[in-house]
């Protein structure tokens, strides 16, 4: 299967919301509570405030069926800020696709390493991408302890 990976647009924002939503409840929820989750993506977001973050981040859109699957981005401090598959397109590729765009990135912006926050879902996926744990950690998200890993990733040849 074939994806395009180009920038968002700022009118995509609200629906990369609503990817990064669904995607938290419904694919995180193997290994958080419901209040963790909640806490996480809340119900009812500030779609200004968000779009303010999504410009911030400058995020890249993996498309599929003219619909929008993923998104991602990686930061001139080599932070992985954003990654989310949508939960109906998990397994179908589209992750190793945004982690080819992040890759020719980071070479674009001469990174000798990528750094992310990754859930305890996302751990295993982004080993298989080359990354390590630095240091699991827990921290504190609208009032609750979610856990998670700092992982990081070494480009140097």
């Amino acid at each position: 299967m074939h994806f395009d990976v180009r920038p968002a647009k700022p009118e995509e924002y609200p629906v990369l919301w609503r990817l990064f939503h669904d995607t938290v409840h419904r694919v995180n929820r193997r290994d958080y509570t419901t209040p963790q989750l909640t806490a996480w993506a809340p119900e009812e977001v500030d779609l200004s405030r968000w779009g303010v973050r999504m410009q911030g981040i400058d995020p890249f859109v993996a498309i599929a069926e003219e619909q929008i699957v993923g998104f991602s981005d990686v930061q001139p401090n080599g932070l992985i800020d954003m990654f989310y598959v949508h939960h109906a397109w998990q397994r179908k590729g589209i992750g190793s696709r945004l982690f080819a765009e992040i890759d020719e990135r980071a070479r674009q912006m001469k990174l000798d390493k990528l750094h992310s926050h990754v859930s305890i879902t996302a751990r295993p996926f982004f080993e298989t991408q080359g990354f390590q744990v630095v240091v699991p950690q827990e921290v504190i998200v609208n009032g609750v302890m979610i856990g998670n890993f700092v992982m990081s990733k070494s480009l140097s040849a």
